[in-house]
This record gives structure tokens, sequence and C-alpha cells, in this order.
């Protein structure tokens, strides 16, 4: 009876002590454990360490997701849905061209930082980043140059991005490039926003044939797959937002045979991005039915309270 009682002390303290953290530089296989979650969110259980790629990644499984976050890059190469669609689909490409590399390495999310000597932060392939994990549906990530920091928070429906540091020079961009569905078909592949029902319009991003205005929301989903990729910024700004299509050859959006969506907040004219300072981010999957005209009322109530319920900061402490 004693040995089982000092068994259960030393069991309670172990839970008590600091929330697991890890560095993307020293990361190993297995099973990253915290005990620090949200109390609505027990389908969050853990973060793995997993080879994806080629290379270790954390595995974050939810609800409704299963999500591939490159820690040394900050963002994400892959995000399942649970029929196994890749919404993301992000390959390594040695010599990336322009428009060839929409079907591998231009792709990712939140592909946050373009130009400057942070090129590349928060975008898959790139190496400019240390993550780790500060909770169980948590992880910290902070640029090799100490300018950037932001942090994921998971939950069973979505995920929320919290920009916490961002230099006061660097203008970034909250970006979303890869295939809706999981395979680029865009005579079958719709966008709709907050303000607009959706439309099987093929903006041409090669032919500079750009869709921009200023949206709290947007989704993005394909006739045969029974989810849409939705992302949403929680504050509201002036700024223009950005959809378009690139297709992977010169011919163009419409006729290439692979490609991506580019969808995102804060770019505008001439890839020049636009958003500053904190910011907070929430992307996810939902069920959606193409050819149930209900299917849009329903979303847009969806998402109208996701933004509700997880816009407040999560006021996490970074050890």
């Amino acid at each position: 009876m004693l040995k089982q009682t000092l068994l259960l002390l030393l069991f309670l303290c172990t839970c008590a002590s600091t929330p697991l953290s890890v560095k993307a530089n020293s990361i190993g296989s297995g099973q990253l454990f915290a005990n620090d979650t949200e109390p609505d969110e027990p389908s969050i259980r853990k973060i793995s360490v997993v080879n994806h790629l080629g290379r270790e990644h954390f595995r974050i499984k939810t609800a409704k997701a299963t999500y591939f976050y490159d820690p040394v890059a900050g963002g994400f190469s892959s995000i399942f849905d649970k029929l196994g669609n890749d919404w993301v689909s992000y390959n390594d490409d040695e010599a990336p061209e322009y428009p060839a590399a929409a079907a591998t390495k231009y792709r990712g999310l939140p592909n946050l930082v373009y130009g400057g000597d942070d090129d590349g932060v928060g975008h898959p392939g790139h190496q400019k980043c240390e993550s780790r994990v500060v909770g169980r549906n948590r992880i910290h990530t902070v640029s090799l140059s100490g300018e950037w920091a932001w942090t994921w928070t998971f939950y069973s429906n979505a995920a929320k991005l919290e920009v916490e540091k961002a230099p006061d020079d660097q203008p970034y961009w909250f970006l979303y490039e890869g295939p809706a569905g999981g395979k680029y078909q865009p005579r079958s592949t719709f966008w709709a926003t907050d303000l607009t029902d959706p439309s099987y319009v093929i903006h041409d991003h090669f032919a500079n044939k750009i869709y921009r205005a200023q949206h709290r929301y947007m989704y993005f989903g394909e006739d045969h797959v029974p989810y849409v990729f939705f992302m949403m910024q929680t504050t509201p700004d002036t700024k223009p937002d950005h959809i378009s299509y690139l297709g992977n050859e010169e011919i163009g959006a419409r006729d290439s045979p692979d490609g991506m969506i580019v969808a995102g907040f804060g770019r505008a004219e001439n890839a020049t991005p636009l958003l500053t300072g904190p910011n907070t981010f929430i992307i996810g999957l939902t069920r959606y039915n193409a050819k149930d005209p209900l299917s849009i009322g329903r979303t847009r109530q969806r998402l109208e309270k996701l933004a509700r319920k997880r816009s407040r900061s999560s006021k996490l402490l970074i050890p």
C-alpha cells in the first residue's frame, strides 16, 4: 500500500511539471505529450513526431483534419481530410521555376515572409525557424533571426495562428497555396467569401487576372470532395486580399495539368505583402455538399460561430 502511494505521488509530481518543449533541431521520433490543453478539446491528445517528405514533421491529428507541420520551416507541408486528400501537397523541388513550381515547392501555408533576409520564414521547405511543442495542442515557432514569433493552437474543428512578433519594417501576408480537394481540377473547383457566393470563375494568376477585395473569410472546394478548406482573419482591416489560380504551365490556369490556388490576406499587386504587427488567423476543413444549396448558409453560420468562439487570444505564456 505504501509503495502504491509513493508511486501515485511521483506520478502527480511529474504531471505538474513544465509542459514539454521541443526545438526543431533536436526533435526525435515518437509521440510528444504535454499537460496543457483547453478544456473543450479532449480530441487533441498528442502531437507526434513523424517522418514526412523524408524529414521530421509534427503531426497533429484532429477530428476534422490531420496536419503535418515542418518545424524548421514554420509551415504546413500537408493538410489531409478524413478521406486522405492533401489540400496542401507541398513537394521539394531542387530547381523551382515559375510557374512549374505551382505543382511542388510554391505550395504551403501560411507562407508568411516574402523578401528580405527572412524570406521563406513560415514556408515549408525552408530552414529558417525553430519550433517546439508548448502544450498538448500548441506549437510555438520562432525564426532563427529572432524577428518573428507565432503560436498555432489546434482544436477539433480548426487551427488558430497567432502572430505575436513581427518586425516593423517587414510586412507579411497569410497565404494558402495548394490544390483544393487534394488534386488540381480548376474547372470543378469553387471559391467563396463572406461577401460572395461560390464561384467557378478561374482568376488566372499567370495572366495577372487576380481577384482582389477585402474579406473576413474565404473558403475553397471541389465538386467531388465533401469538404471545403476555410481561412479567416479575425481582425478586419482595409488591406486587399487575394484569390487566383496558378497553373504549372504557361498555357494558363484552366488548362494546366497541375497547379494550385493562391489565396490569402494582405497581398497586393506585384507580390507585395501588406500585413504588419500581431494578427490572428483561423483555418480548417469542414463538411460541404456542393449540390445542396443549403450548404452555403450552413457554412456561413458555422464559420461565423467559429470566428466568435476562437477570436480571443489563447494568452499563452512561452517559457
